[in-house]
């Protein structure tokens, strides 16, 4: 297959997914799908892939907890997501950004605190007391604030009572036409339509495994299980989808199960300051259909943090960080699809590979001045595939700005935060594993209560992410980044003495002899 060829063969899932004009002209929305998005935070990564799952897919409320989508011909499929509207006014409103809390809003606050404490059985004092706890319990659940209003910030998503659309508040408009008097005259305002902190990241994620399961036999799902490095997968996609699911809902409605239930309570008691009397739907975009690859491996270790015997908040903490590596392993994998660099990576279906290197390598160790240049070379192809003349034709410099900020860029960003690259600022950028992602790569790539050799966890490591920690995964990175070492150099690379170091701290390393040792995921 040419280049030209496998760049206009892209078919997309759903194949009527909302479109619009950019997506025929922005590189970036015309490689990865509509839309990786820099802006948007690791934890809304996670909060907009659950809230598109735990929503309805039909009017009818039905599709909920699912990963498969309902076609209407000729229309775009949609979901039904709640905006907790009320949730938001009494968890955030008093420490949200001042300026932007309108005086009807604030008259609407003091009004829900009154009617909540008119169900609380009590005296004033007591009534009083048990509000403040309520509000400082959701209080402590919030995942992102930063410099927003109240009804921007974002909940952790660790119930389905907290998972909720975005929603914005046009202050500056409300100020400058006036005529607000309520709470009702105020609605008109919020905007449920503007995504600019629920980009779409988390959709295109949930996007790749519904596609995924459209076709879970697919003859490239056959072809991948049919080599050696990933036939270990071959017993795990009969029933992945409803591992999957019922994983996720088991999460997502047991381990805070009492948490949802005072979320609920306090909806119904605040009903009337909904912005919509019904749920309202939204549009889905699209992803390319070939990206099931990498979607195949994101589904296997969802399942494998789903399954760990861990509490639930736990899980959380693993799946936001899965989220960001699955969205920079697609920047990647999408990439290499029509990169003109023909090499190829032994042990990975990715063909690309990150060097990473101790956080503690000197300046001269030539184990980071690899993983620099590993970095380097993955920021240029992600840099070049953008102006590929097949997808750069007739495209402006706002435009092409726009691509380059939701990819490499964006690569950089969301790197730099999950710390799989340092430092944030200045030179010598670089791969790196710290404890923490180590700790996730056992509970991503281990099966629960399952034990492995530490060559095979190195291998597997590689043929998911294509990180290369030493031995013959490391000799084929620098084969794929074009560097040839000398010996006593590669000889010293090689060492994963800091990773058995770190294994063995965080409690997953187990010393069967000098010559074995197996990594365990204690979940």
């Amino acid at each position: 297959m040419t280049l030209t060829n496998l760049v206009t063969d892209f078919n997309r899932f759903p194949p009527n997914g909302e479109e619009l004009n950019v997506d025929k002209v922005n590189p970036a929305i015309r490689l990865y799908g509509r839309r990786f998005y820099k802006d948007q935070t690791p934890l809304e990564y996670l909060a907009e892939f659950l809230l598109i799952f735990v929503s309805s897919k039909q009017e009818n409320g039905e599709g909920c907890f699912e990963f498969k989508l309902s076609f209407e011909e000729g229309a775009a499929p949609r979901y039904w997501p709640e905006d907790r509207i009320a949730l938001k006014l009494f968890s955030f409103f008093s420490s949200s950004k001042l300026e932007t809390r309108h005086p009807v809003h604030r008259q609407a606050y003091l009004e829900a605190l009154e009617t909540f404490k008119g169900h609380i059985d009590g005296n004033k004092d007591e009534q009083e007391e048990t509000l403040r706890l309520i509000q400082s319990l959701f209080g402590g659940f919030v995942g992102v604030a930063k410099n927003r209003t109240w009804v921007t910030y974002t909940f952790l998503p660790a119930t389905t009572a907290l998972l909720s659309r975005e929603v914005n508040w046009k202050h500056a408009e409300a100020l400058k036409k006036g005529g607000i008097q309520d709470w009702k005259t105020s609605t008109p305002y919020f905007a449920d339509n503007v995504r600019n902190f629920m980009g779409r990241g988390g959709e295109l994620l949930f996007l790749q495994v519904a596609n995924l399961f459209e076709d879970a036999n697919a003859p490239g799902i056959t072809a991948l299980l049919q080599l050696e490095e990933y036939k270990y997968l071959n017993n795990r996609i009969e029933n992945l989808k409803s591992n999957l699911e019922n994983g996720l809902r088991e999460m997502l409605e047991e381990s805070l199960d009492s948490l949802g239930v005072l979320a609920s309570l306090i909806e119904n008691i605040l009903d009337k300051y909904k912005i919509n009397p019904n749920l309202k739907s939204s549009r889905l975009g699209w992803v390319p259909t070939v990206t099931f690859p990498e979607a195949f491996l994101f589904a296997i270790e969802i399942e494998n943090i789903c399954l760990s015997n861990i509490g639930g908040l736990e899980k959380v903490e693993l799946l936001q960080v899965l989220c960001s590596m699955q969205v920079l392993r697609s920047l990647c994998f999408q990439a290499r699809r029509i990169d003109e660099i023909e090499k190829l990576t032994s042990g990975f279906i990715g063909n690309y590979a990150w060097i990473v290197a101790d956080q503690n390598a000197t300046v001269e160790s030539p184990i980071r001045q690899m993983s620099q240049g590993s970095f380097n070379d993955i920021d240029e192809m992600l840099y070049r595939v953008l102006r590929s003349p097949y997808l750069f034709k007739g495209v402006d410099k706002d435009v092409l700005k726009n691509a380059d900020d939701n990819v490499f860029r964006h690569f950089r960003k969301l790197s730099k935060e999950i710390g799989l690259v340092i430092p944030r600022k200045g030179s010598g950028q670089r791969f790196t594993l710290h404890q923490g992602l180590l700790r996730f790569l056992v509970a991503a790539l281990v099966a629960p209560g399952e034990r492995i050799r530490l060559t095979h966890f190195y291998q597997r490591v590689f043929a998911h992410y294509g990180i290369a920690l030493g031995g013959e995964q490391l000799a084929v990175a620098l084969n794929w980044c074009g560097k040839q070492v000398a010996g006593d150099s590669y000889a010293v690379s090689s060492s994963t003495a800091w990773v058995e170091e770190a294994l063995q701290q965080g409690g997953f390393l187990v010393e069967l002899s000098d010559a074995v040792s197996m990594v365990k995921n204690p979940g």
